[in-house]
């Protein structure tokens, strides 16, 4: 692949791409209005299929989401919105919803004896009942009904704001501090590498990819031998195994007109090191929503730092001498899993990038090659970053 080539992807506008898993059904507003009917009932018996409006919400890349609602006719004499509005008062009912439907995952998909979602359920229930995901009006078996956030995502200027930085900082504890009854065993980072790097290798001819895409960084640097690296260091380091989110990036992180934070997409969440929650949100910070292939300019420990004593408060309230009697607790090593995981996070995009074969994109065909060339720019992203930490003897 040629340097032109190279450049018109490192340029490549993602903002014109639908971040949509699978195509639209055509009775998808039957099937949305049903659901509102048999879960919600009260005001959703009284309305027609007419009334209601039902549109496709994108970013959903392992599930499909659906807006549904009861309309607002302002020019109906009848003041319909009024009555709607009265009604819904009066029974708690909401008139408008959130529907995911569920597709197959993209990992952590392999326990529960084929029930991919059993997890998620009860995950999704727990993280409801504690004010810390969606509130939740309806599970069914091919997906959930939740309420309906009108919402920003967590990016740079949320990420600039004291406030909302200490607030995620707590609720992250908290997350942190569940006891969830599900397997407290495995090690899905180190399988994910693993299964991933495997499959790749027997769906493609890796080297020929690399040499035809000219991947002057995967030649360099041999994937297998990063990935045994970077599991060494983790065992090394040691981080808690909690009850962790798992995709804790900003897109599931939801900030309200009221800058009320409510983090969602617990799909994936399990037991697993603490420090790949840390990581998957640093290895974000400072980007907006599509920068895939940018550089970080990764922040520096002052401005990490309120971030990690808001955490350590949180636990200490909620865990107390449990909390500070393990020296895994402290500033410094929190600072260091933080670093090492935002590798980590990195490395679990480029793993599960290299062996994909379907576009992640609903309106573009899937070109390996293209994914391959992206792919390149983060892994040698991932080595200037790594650089920088050993220098600086982060970990």
């Amino acid at each position: 692949m040629s340097e032109n080539d190279r450049e018109t992807i490192e340029n490549f506008d993602f903002t014109t791409i639908k971040l949509e898993r699978g195509h639209t059904p055509n009775d998808i507003k039957d099937k949305c209005f049903g659901l509102c009917r048999d879960y919600l009932a009260d005001i959703w018996l009284n309305v027609t299929i007419d009334d209601v409006e039902v549109k496709r919400l994108s970013g959903g890349l392992t599930n499909q989401l659906y807006y549904c609602a009861i309309k607002r006719d302002n020019n109906n004499n009848n003041n319909n919105e009024e009555n709607i509005n009265d009604i819904n008062s009066k029974t708690n009912v909401p008139i408008e919803v959130a529907i995911r439907l569920y597709d197959s995952k993209h990992f952590n998909n392999h326990n529960n004896n084929g029930y991919e979602r059993l997890t998620d359920t009860v995950v999704a229930l727990i993280v409801s009942q504690n004010k810390l995901g969606p509130k939740l009006y309806g599970i069914f078996e091919q997906g959930q009904i939740q309420k309906y956030y009108k919402h920003r995502q967590f990016r740079e200027p949320e990420q600039n704001d004291p406030n909302l930085v200490c607030d995620l900082a707590t609720k992250l504890a908290q997350i942190h501090a569940m006891d969830v009854p599900i397997k407290k065993s495995g090690n899905w980072v180190f399988e994910t590498f693993d299964n991933s790097y495997d499959e790749a290798n027997r769906l493609f001819d890796l080297k020929s990819l690399y040499d035809e895409c000219n991947c002057q960084t995967f030649k360099a640097h041999d994937l297998n031998d990063e990935i045994q690296w970077i599991k060494d260091k983790i065992t090394e380091l040691d981080s808690p195994i909690v009850f962790t989110h798992v995709d804790f990036r900003g897109s599931n992180i939801m900030v309200t007109d009221e800058n009320d934070l409510i983090l969602c997409d617990f799909e994936y969440s399990c037991y697993g090191y603490r420090g790949y929650d840390f990581g998957t949100l640093f290895a974000e910070w400072g980007k907006n929503f599509f920068d895939f292939l940018k550089a970080q300019n990764f922040p520096n420990d002052n401005t990490i730092k309120p971030f990690i004593d808001v955490y350590i408060e949180e636990m200490i309230r909620l865990k107390g001498k449990t909390f500070t009697d393990d020296k895994r607790n402290t500033f410094e090593h929190i600072l260091k899993e933080i670093k090492l995981f935002t590798l980590a996070a990195n490395m679990f995009v480029i793993t599960l990038s290299i062996k994909s074969n379907e576009s992640v994109f609903v309106d573009r065909p899937f070109d390996k090659k293209l994914q391959l060339t992206g792919t390149e720019i983060i892994y040698k992203n991932y080595h200037q970053l790594k650089n920088q930490f050993i220098e600086s003897n982060a970990f």
